[in-house]
């Protein structure tokens, strides 16, 4: 047992106020407020993601189209929309004026397939933001970022 005269020398100590018999390492209190923050970009990070399922949930009651063909119809209504989208921004090239608000709500159409398709894989849009979060970010890392293929 370390008493107050035989206190380890290695370990920095921050006394608490006036009584010297209550020591807090230092090492202690870094680790500490290291934690906390990391608590604090987690809990951040978890509300942000909480959005997404809070819009994937907003979907539900707007879907209105067969339940045995889901899939294939939130699939083939993305590639649609995806594709309306690619044509404002071809007529924009073409005609040199961009119509950033109809190229908005093209995207709020492709994000509701997004939403409706992961909806009917049974997978949560916060899942498939994280899963594509943690690619890009291991990508990043190795320098693949650049490149072809799904397994880069």
């Amino acid at each position: 047992m370390i008493t107050n005269n035989d206190q380890d020398v290695s370990t920095v100590y921050w006394s608490l106020g006036q009584d010297d018999n209550w020591n807090v390492p230092v090492d202690l209190i870094k680790e500490l407020e290291d934690w906390e923050a990391l608590q604090a970009a987690d809990m951040e990070e978890i509300l942000t993601y909480s959005e997404f399922d809070a819009y994937q949930d907003f979907t539900d009651e707007t879907a209105i189209y067969p339940p045995e063909k889901g899939l294939e119809y939130t699939a083939l209504g993305l590639a649609s929309e995806a594709g309306e989208f690619a044509g404002k921004v071809k007529k924009a090239i073409r005609d040199k004026t961009y119509d950033t608000e109809a190229m908005i709500a093209e995207l709020g159409d492709v994000l509701w397939y997004v939403a409706r398709a992961a909806a009917e894989l049974d997978v949560h849009l916060s899942d498939v933001a994280k899963d594509n979060v943690e690619k890009l970010k291991t990508r990043m890392e190795r320098g693949k970022l650049k490149g072809s293929g799904d397994k880069r």
